[in-house]
């Protein structure tokens, strides 16, 4: 990737809003970090007549005047339209999520068998050990135009922010004094508990450790007053979609996600 520094003259947030085109995009100053040149995310995409790949002219231009070294955007899955223009302009697709939610009942039918609490300074060795080892699913590692190194980066960084975040809460799983899993999570206003990052220890995979600390979460959502559970997953990673759906999570239509990579 580049390595000059972030260009401030030039915009990395913008919008058009045309008869034929709906699309705004924005700077993810996160990842702009972590690769040393401006990150953009395409934030709403909308095809609304036939001359889009006209009217989209000047966010292809500032993906060149702002340095970008990556663009990345999120769609419904038939939003083939908007899917097939972005490819025109060099966007490819990297992966399908799915959006899994489980509504959460007076009972308990899930039973909290592991230990959880609050994450500490003291916990985040091992937390950012299992980060940077237990993910090779998700979008920064399957793009074999990124270096999979990054990715790993990225969830630590994620995990570090979220001891100091306002509303993300870093969870430390343990069985016996030893913490097998991370979740961060969030509260939301409207009774629901977000799943943002979860993660299993690779060396204490195959052994029950999945189930029981998803369980164990459930279990803490609902005790703390929540009404519900949403997370995000790509459909690559087939275990976890089949623990979900043991779970009892219901499956929302999933997601598409594409990337523009600045050629070499």
């Amino acid at each position: 990737m580049p390595d000059k520094p972030l260009d401030t003259t030039t915009p990395l947030n913008g919008r058009i809003d045309t008869d034929n085109l709906e699309l705004a995009w924005a700077e993810a100053p996160w990842d702009s970090k972590l690769f040393g040149a401006p990150v953009l995310q395409i934030q709403t995409m909308a095809l609304h007549g036939s001359e889009a790949r006209t009217d989209i002219g000047p966010f292809v231009d500032a993906l060149q005047r702002s340095g970008a070294c990556l663009a990345s955007c999120r769609l419904s899955h038939d939003r083939l339209n908007e899917s097939f223009l972005l490819e025109d302009i060099g966007f490819r697709f990297i992966e399908m999520a799915y959006q899994p939610e489980l509504a959460l009942s007076a009972e308990a039918p899930h039973p909290a068998t592991l230990e959880v609490h609050a994450a500490t300074e003291a916990d985040l060795p091992a937390i950012l050990d299992i980060a940077g080892s237990a993910f090779g699913n998700e979008r920064f590692h399957m793009d074999p135009r990124l270096s999979s190194k990054l990715g790993d980066i990225r969830y630590q960084n994620w995990v570090r922010s979220s001891l100091a975040h306002p509303s993300q809460r870093l969870h430390a799983i343990s069985d016996g004094g030893r913490i097998v899993a991370f979740f961060i999570t969030e509260e939301q206003a409207d009774g629901t508990c977000y799943w943002h990052l979860t993660a299993v220890a690779p060396a204490a995979q195959g052994q029950g450790y999945g189930r029981r600390s998803w369980e164990t979460m459930i279990a803490h959502a609902r005790q703390r007053g929540s009404q519900r559970i949403q997370t995000c997953i790509v459909a690559r990673n087939h275990r976890v979609l089949n623990l979900y759906a043991r779970l009892g999570f219901h499956f929302p239509p999933p997601l598409t996600t594409f990337h523009w990579v600045r050629p070499r």
